[in-house]
């Protein structure tokens, strides 16, 4: 059986992802098997942790997946260890760190910033401990890994208020601990920049790691494969480099069992000789200059578009459809022209948070009534012509003016995220289109 933790924290900002790092170093170097998981919709902290683990990272969110798909996804690893890092504070969000905790039936670490603080930790412990009994979730904090210490006498202060109410201290770290710089949509991605192995050998040398093993229990879901077809007459082209890296793995695994998968860079490649494209987000107005650049695969893709190829795009895909793109700094750059659109970068966040859409017509990759669940997450505004036809309506979630999707042939790009396991019919609409033009 897999055994199970949560790295949960009391707000954002304290460390989670760093504290995460450094504990799925310190079991892998230990020798174990280690499966990462990440709470919420959230696709920069899952690169970080891909990048220690070499495995998929999978997100568990009860908003887009329900609870079903959160054991679905848990039961893919027959891993010795699942660490799940949780997002903002414990209780926080549409599919908070409890929710996420009760369902699993994993045992929690909290992390908390003690920081001009010592016995007033232990407070905090208590406090959230005793929080889960006004919740419907069954929430069990095993100990608290303390960030920001400033001495051997600090931290022996906080290891003593914790013993009074029986919570463990399983780390204290020093305020020096490294970090992962930011920018406007989070961390940057762990593809470009994550804590070095010597960093995070020095921050898990401040944690217990024997009783974070101790503490953690097993998760019981029985191990789950998915069946992969063998046969597969489609292919479906994925941009996947620095512009373009924001897919949920389950996406990309639930396309597989039904086409082939070919990646590529628009950033300097061709078309690669493919049936369909999943355009997903990412990073467009960081390389707008090179994407406009790019004219030869920007020629190829409006004319396979206007020939009625399915292509998907969501946020980055929807900017890169687009006519144009103009930064902060105000230089526009012409891009594919596919959608009746002109998007402009802000420097103020527009979206950020769950969605839910439903589909007013058939589209590329649902059907009229069809409603899933997503989020969106953007700095940018799409001006649309007058003319322009949406796929969806908001349920929740802000869109563009309360719809979304833009569709146009066989395109259909939207802010909204998706998540697969939402989708009432998965990615067969989409699949069953990119057949139908694959034949034409």
């Amino acid at each position: 059986m897999m055994k199970g933790i949560m790295i949960a924290g009391t707000q954002s900002g304290v460390g989670k992802t760093t504290v995460t790092l450094a504990i799925l170093k310190a079991l892998l170097d230990a020798g174990y098997k280690v499966q990462s998981f990440k709470v919420g919709p959230d696709f920069i902290d899952p690169s970080h942790l891909e990048k220690i683990t070499s495995l998929p990272c999978y997100n568990l969110d009860s908003f887009m997946m329900g609870e079903s798909g959160v054991i679905r996804e848990l039961a893919k690893s027959n891993a010795d260890f699942a660490v799940i890092e949780g997002a903002m504070g414990l209780y926080d969000g549409d599919s908070s760190c409890a929710q996420i905790a009760h369902i699993t039936a994993v045992p929690v670490l909290l992390v908390i910033d003690a920081n001009a603080s010592s016995e007033s930790v232990a407070a905090t412990a208590l406090g959230f401990h005793k929080y889960a009994r006004y919740t419907p979730y069954k929430v069990e904090i095993v100990g608290v890994i303390a960030n920001k210490v400033g001495s051997e006498k600090h931290a022996n202060a906080i290891k003593t208020s914790l013993e009074k109410i029986g919570i463990r201290l399983v780390g204290s770290i020093k305020k020096e601990l490294a970090t992962i710089p930011s920018r406007h949509l989070g961390l940057h991605m762990g593809t470009e920049i994550t804590l070095s192995d010597q960093a995070l050998k020095s921050i898990y040398s401040n944690l217990d790691i024997e009783s974070i093993i101790s503490l953690a229990e097993e998760v019981n879901v029985e191990t789950h494969k998915e069946v992969k077809k063998k046969t597969k007459d489609i292919t479906v082209g994925i941009p996947l480099d620095a512009a373009f890296c924001f897919y949920y793995r389950s996406n990309i695994e639930v396309l597989q069992n039904d086409a082939q998968i070919v990646y590529f860079s628009p950033l300097t490649e061709r078309l690669p000789d493919v049936d369909g494209l999943y355009i997903g987000g990412g990073y467009p107005e960081l390389y707008a200059r090179e994407l406009a650049k790019n004219k030869r695969l920007i020629r190829e893709i409006r004319h396979k578009s206007s020939e009625g190829m399915p292509i998907y795009g969501e946020c980055g895909g929807l900017m890169y459809l687009s006519r144009s793109l103009t930064t902060n700094n105000g230089n526009t750059f012409r891009l594919v022209d596919a959608l009746p659109a002109d998007v402009q970068m802000t420097k103020g966040r527009q979206a950020l948070g769950h969605s839910e859409v439903e589909a007013i017509r058939d589209c590329a990759i649902a059907l009229k009534g069809d409603r899933f669940r997503g989020h969106e997450y953007h700095y940018s505004i799409a001006d649309v012509d007058v003319d322009a036809t949406f796929a969806y309506k908001m349920i929740v979630g802000a869109g563009i003016n309360g719809l979304d999707g833009l569709t146009e042939h066989n395109i259909l790009a939207s802010y909204h995220h998706a998540h697969v396991y939402s989708m009432p019919k998965g990615f067969e609409v989409f699949i069953r289109k990119i057949m139908e033009y694959s034949k034409s």
